[in-house]
């Protein structure tokens, strides 16, 4: 009954807001936001769950006193050629600031298009540390860059390795090769003083089908931990290679592949459980979390609540605050309204704000693992759902584990 009545007042608010002359505020033309995603290609999952994101912002933001706006979409489909060319329509059809791209290849030329323009672009999701070292007045990031992504999943590792009491010896890392990104993971290895020994590296093409010789050369290493920076695709295929094999390392762990997705549980059942996955989550304990989670629960039953759409949510929320303030779409006013935000908390907890290359350095990773079938929070500790669990228990001992 409770969704029912949430989507039936929703519903009402979204087609006031379709009426002549209801998307506007203070006598201003509703804004105008160009959502640019993949929703094609390889990375379609990812570009659609994004988009709920935006979706919910729509829809709940004006509930919240936001002025009501328009979304336009425009998919990038898989290269960062697609992405400007899709970036160059939505211009030609008036919008007056970007969202996007989920894709660090794509954001990169984007983010060139947008300062050219000048238009503002709020990313969501998209990490490569360069896009906010350029000197850039145009284009902000509300999600954090590979730097402190991988700066904080060893972090969370050592923190992990205390409350368990489960310290490996020697770690594999198997990662995609697509040309960036990894070399901060052996850049920052030394200075955070890990406890255990970086046995090998191992890079995967990410066209390859059979990833048996790569899994089989872990194993060999010796490592008793096993690091993927992959796409869910090859995770799925990765993990069941591990059974297959019958190699079962005390920790298996992501900083992308995000185990926690009910499409990596749902491919590998039981054998989901104790995968651990470094990532920008959110606090589910926060009133606005609860109301995102309520209403994703209602329009995408089948969809659980994670990254994809709260970053683009809150990017959205971000575009919103700043039209509000400006009371303009002028370019100029967008992007100085978007230099001082100021929201205090976040879905994360953490406030929203910019610092002065665009970047909001205040976010940081939460570690998620799969417990029972459910990805759940462990660290930090104020947002934590369960306590973690280490080592890993062999793969053949979990339907016995999952029977009893």
């Amino acid at each position: 009954m409770q969704r029912r009545t949430l989507l039936k007042s929703l519903a009402a608010a979204s087609a006031c807001a379709a009426l002549p002359g209801l998307g506007r505020a203070a006598g201003r033309q509703a804004l105008r936001i160009g959502v640019l995603l993949p929703r094609s290609g390889y990375l379609r999952a990812a570009g659609d769950a994004c988009f709920q994101g935006a979706e919910l912002a729509r829809q709940l933001l004006p509930h919240l006193g936001y002025a009501p706006f328009e979304l336009v979409a425009g998919d990038t489909g898989e290269d960062a050629g697609s992405a400007v060319r899709a970036a160059r329509e939505l211009l030609q059809q008036g919008v007056q600031l970007l969202v996007g791209c989920f894709d660090s290849s794509q954001t990169v030329e984007v983010a060139k298009l947008a300062e050219a323009q000048p238009l503002p672009l709020l990313i969501n999701i998209a990490a490569a540390p360069s896009i906010t070292q350029q000197g850039y007045r145009f284009v902000f990031r509300n999600f954090p860059d590979a730097q402190r992504i991988v700066t904080d999943s060893y972090r969370l590792q050592k923190e992990l390795f205390r409350l368990t009491g489960f310290t490996p010896r020697a770690l594999a890392l198997l990662y995609i090769e697509n040309g960036r990104g990894i070399e901060l993971i052996h850049d920052l290895f030394a200075p955070m003083a890990m406890p255990y020994e970086l046995a090998v590296s191992l890079p995967y093409d990410p066209r390859a089908q059979d990833l048996s010789k790569q899994v089989a050369q872990a194993a060999a290493s010796g490592a008793d931990a096993l690091w993927l920076v992959s796409r869910m695709g090859d995770a799925i295929r990765i993990t069941r290679e591990l059974i297959r094999q019958d190699w079962s390392p005390g920790l298996l762990m992501s900083s992308n592949a995000n185990f926690h997705d009910a499409a990596y549980r749902e491919a590998l059942g039981v054998n989901a459980d104790y995968a651990v996955t470094f990532t920008p989550s959110y606090d589910p304990r926060l009133p606005l979390s609860r109301r995102v989670r309520e209403l994703q629960a209602a329009l995408h039953p089948a969809q659980a609540l994670e990254t994809e759409q709260i970053y683009t949510f809150e990017a959205v929320r971000i575009a919103a605050d700043a039209y509000r303030r400006a009371r303009s779409s002028a370019p100029e006013a967008l992007a100085a309204a978007l230099r001082t935000t100021s929201i205090a908390e976040s879905l994360s907890g953490a406030p929203l704000r910019f610092d002065a290359q665009g970047q909001n350095s205040a976010l940081g990773l939460d570690a998620i693992q799969n417990l029972h079938g459910v990805g759940q929070v462990v660290l930090p500790a104020r947002a934590a759902q369960a306590r973690p669990v280490l080592p890993m228990p062999a793969w053949h001992t979990r339907a016995s584990a999952s029977a009893a």
